[in-house]
């Protein structure tokens, strides 16, 4: 039996009335309330001057020549509790934190030095962020801990760099605190001697520093652990309790009635004549559900001409004869045999280049010669020699430039690293590699294991691309709940009108071919939903006569790991796969991981992600069955990820749209080719 922990604190509330003043001008240091926080009373006293009130501060201190005095009562008034206890603890942590500061939506984070992770060029971080929240778990108020990683602080002051961009400045630490440069007063700004700069990316590549290398392993471990530190040393203390008087067991301990599970056998995935749990064990032992249907499939490859000898060739092998050990074992399987799918490729069909800088030249010129044959898939093997991690956006260009040429001429692409193909763990990306390879040919790896059931399923995710500072969003459709996707494209995220374009384009594909009108249309969209972005599609809906339910599930990663949930019976923490919790009166917390029993022990840790639900029919979730319905979906849709045989934690309704918004801003058209439309190219 699981026994779950989660990353909250109750307490009780410090005091329960507190006199207030409150002020109509801005002063530094000042709380900013906005109406729907302002105390009832101001509207039963003050109604008419409320209403022109947009703003008011307080610092819950001074009430001397305010312009409004109220007795505020905070078992009844959290919003303006929140702020106050959130000051509180802001207070207290001044004097033992080495970074305190209040983040954008007004909760308190607070910094500790990393002395392990400290160097003689940064000082390294442990950044933590304290919540206050009321009755979402428990029936009191809570502290929401979460552990938010690291962040390293260069040793020089702006003061001391010389020719530094000044562009290249994000944030900085000034007297213990987080400033954004930009937004930074005068006042600040005259202190460049003591202004330091919070490293990025950015800034470390202009130092010629490395940057963070991604850590493998299980993050639920040190996060735990990191958490019960905070506790140990700072919460669990008496000058803390003395503020605020925290339960005396700490973090919170769920009661086994409030931890939900999907549906049984919702783990089950079917293959070509059987079902399986794990991906990797069916492709493996049974083989995929689908082969390809087209009657004719060809493979070329695209290469920088030094890496023909290698890795092309070596590449090669391990398509048409498997992945072998030294010893002889047989880790990969050909791929005539894995994907049912033939490695053939026509003489002179495949694409070397000399160097990076002709390279693109290169493939146009022979795509516009290359001679089709007629009923035959094209799939191009590009073995790149530019890494992901290139600091020449020139080079790193030719990625997203010979995907985009390969998708003109309906043509699907997988690009493989050089490098990666003579690394001792390569036997681990192929079967990765090759389903990714079947699902761009049309056959489809696995599918879900349950009755089909059609209705029309829309998938919005989204990727902020910090190269052109836009955020782009893509949408992905399909058309009954086995998981099959077909149809996808691409926008600016303001661009609202084309995305209901789109949507309203598909229901009109989904009655005509099923005959009947969509019972409802579910969206999984990658942040709550505004009236902007919902409008256009409800008036698609009306322009088509159908009167049918609109659902939206919130599916949200950015803020997921503000909300965890441990296994304390399980080595690695992990909750059981399925699992759910309910963490406010609309939200859930889902896990989506490979620990499907009691007794497996796991080291891939995804955290959980956080759904929400609306409708634009009333009272549409009064029936619970319908919101553990919604939640099977989510979590059987995070099996259906095609680029990789373990499951995910996100649903491939928001990662395959994350996936081509982030390729797509690269991309010369302001359109996606109508191939990409219609394939999965971006996997």
């Amino acid at each position: 039996m699981e026994n779950l922990k989660i990353n909250i604190i109750p307490f009780d509330h410090p005091v329960q009335e507190l006199e207030i003043g409150f002020y109509k001008k801005e002063q530094k240091g000042y709380y900013s309330l906005w109406k729907g926080e302002y105390p009832q009373s101001f509207w039963d006293d003050f109604n008419a001057e409320m209403k022109d009130c947009d703003k008011l501060y307080t610092n819950f201190k001074d009430t001397l020549n305010c312009d409004y005095k109220a007795k505020v009562d905070f078992t009844k008034n959290t919003r303006l509790a929140a702020h106050y206890y959130s000051r509180l603890i802001y207070d207290y942590f001044e004097t033992v934190a080495d970074v305190v500061n209040v983040n954008f939506v007004k909760d308190v984070q607070v910094w500790f030095k990393d002395d392990a992770k400290t160097t003689a060029t940064y000082t390294s971080y442990k950044c933590f962020t304290i919540k206050v929240q009321f009755k979402k778990i428990t029936a009191f108020p809570e502290l929401l801990i979460s552990y938010d990683g690291n962040t390293s602080v260069y040793h020089k002051s702006l003061a001391e760099l010389d020719n530094f961009p000044p562009e290249l400045i994000n944030r900085v630490i000034f007297n213990k605190q987080v400033v954004k440069y930009e937004d930074a007063e005068d006042a600040v700004k005259q202190h460049i001697e003591e202004l330091y700069p919070i490293l990025s990316n950015k800034i470390r590549d202009f130092l010629t520093m490395e940057r963070p290398t991604f850590t493998r392993g299980n993050k639920y471990l040190p996060y735990y652990k990191n958490i019960n530190d905070l506790y140990d040393y700072y919460l669990n203390s008496k000058e803390f309790r003395a503020i605020i008087p925290l339960a005396k067991e700490g973090f919170y301990q769920v009661p086994q009635h409030h931890i939900h599970k999907t549906s049984f056998n919702s783990n089950k995935l079917r293959f070509f004549n059987g079902t399986d749990i794990v991906p990797h064990n069916g492709m493996k032992n049974i083989g995929p559900y689908k082969s390809s249907p087209h009657p004719s499939v060809r493979f070329f490859f695209i290469y920088h001409k030094p890496d023909r000898k290698f890795a092309v060739k070596t590449l090669y092998d391990y398509f048409t004869e498997g992945y072998k050990s030294p010893e002889g074992y047989l880790y990969f399987k050909p791929l005539k045999t894995y994907i049912k799918q033939p490695f053939l490729i026509d003489e002179g069909t495949s694409i070397s280049f000399d160097n990076t800088e002709t390279a693109l030249s290169t493939v146009k010129l022979a795509l516009l010669n290359l001679e089709k044959k007629p009923n035959t898939k094209y799939v191009a093997i590009y073995v790149t020699p530019v890494h992901k991690t290139e600091t020449d956006e020139q080079k790193k260009m030719l990625y997203y430039q010979v995907k985009e040429e390969l998708l003109k001429h309906d043509i699907s692409s997988q690009v493989i690293y050089k490098e990666n193909i003579g690394h001792k763990d390569f036997s681990f990306y192929l079967p990765n590699i090759a389903i990714a390879l079947l699902a761009k040919i049309d056959g489809i790896p696995w599918r879900l294991d349950r009755d089909t059931k059609e209705e029309l399923i829309v998938g919005v995710g989204a990727f902020t691309s910090l190269n052109h500072n836009i955020k782009y969003v893509a949408s992905a459709f399909c058309f009954n709940n086995n998981g099959e996707f077909k149809g996808f494209d691409c926008f600016k995220a303001n661009q609202t009108d084309l995305l209901a374009g789109t949507i309203g384009k598909q229901i009109l594909k989904y009655v005509v071919d099923n005959g009947e009108s969509a019972k409802r249309l579910i969206i999984h969209f990658y942040k709550k939903i505004s009236t902007k972005e919902l409008e256009p599609i409800k008036e698609m809906l009306n322009k088509l006569n159908l009167n049918i339910p609109v659902i939206i599930v919130t599916i949200n990663k950015t803020t997921s790991e503000d909300n965890v949930a441990f296994d304390t019976n399980s080595k690695n923490l992990m909750p059981i796969s399925g699992t759910y919790l309910k963490i406010g009166w609309d939200q859930y917390l889902l896990f989506n991981n490979i620990r499907y029993k009691e007794d497996d022990v796991v080291n891939d840790n995804p955290f959980p992600v956080k759904l929400s639900f609306s409708s634009t029919v009333e009272n549409y979730f009064d029936d619970k069955t319908v919101t553990e319905e919604l939640i099977d979906q989510v979590y059987q849709f995070s099996r259906m990820y095609w680029k990789s045989v373990k499951q995910q934690n996100l649903p491939v309704t928001i990662k395959y749209p994350e996936m081509a918004a982030e390729i797509f801003p690269f991309f010369e058209g302001d359109k996606l080719p109508d191939f990409g439309k219609n394939n999965l190219w971006f996997l």
